[in-house]
């Protein structure tokens, strides 16, 4: 029996100083975290990281992921899929605690899980074709994370991170009807 575990994670604008764990976020093997939910909504509590002194221009930095841990028994392979937000990775300027910024954050996070449901699609797929194995999972991530990468950049290059309130909307609403398009993947724990 071998184990994968394979995490995408994005950081956005990256702190390496960490404090200890706070309420709203779970220890996992990466460290605390928040698992996305469609309830859940990001507070300024969830930010645990101190701001990185060497980024003057950022008020506020969320490190968010999607990943796969792996079991290969023989033939079989046994995937849990997660999408995450890092608490000791994320920071926030603590003058600059606005809501549009937290909901630009928010947003972070939700194209996140949106990324998490195409990597599940796209498992099912491998698996329904008899091709899903390491390797065809190793690329399929590595896509899905150029992909991800891509979109993250374009948002935060559109909206301004945030102070392009028209782009902000238009952003709100796309990747609310995608999650909403892709709501038959929501459900990919385990597979």
């Amino acid at each position: 029996m071998k184990k994968l575990a394979i995490l995408i994670p994005v950081l956005l604008l990256f702190s390496s100083f960490s404090q200890p764990l706070k309420p709203g976020c779970n220890s996992t093997p990466d460290g605390p975290a928040i698992n996305w939910a469609p309830d859940l909504k990001l507070t300024w509590t969830d930010f645990q990281a101190r701001k990185n002194p060497s980024i003057d221009f950022a008020v506020a930095a969320s490190t968010c992921g999607f990943g796969y841990d792996g079991i290969i028994n023989g033939n079989e392979i046994t995937v849990n899929v997660y999408v995450r937000f890092y608490c000791n990775e994320s920071w926030y300027h603590k003058d600059y605690r606005i809501g549009e910024v937290l909901k630009h954050e928010q947003l972070h996070f939700d194209i996140c899980e949106l990324y998490g449901r195409i990597l599940y699609k796209n498992i099912l797929f491998l698996r329904k074709s008899g091709s899903l194995n390491e390797r065809t999972l190793k690329k399929l991530l590595y896509k899905l994370r150029d992909e991800y990468d891509a979109m993250q950049d374009r948002y935060d290059a559109e909206t301004n991170h945030s102070t392009n309130r028209k782009k902000q909307r238009e952003w709100n609403e796309r990747i609310k009807l995608t999650l909403d398009n892709h709501s038959a993947y929501a459900n990919y724990k385990e597979l």
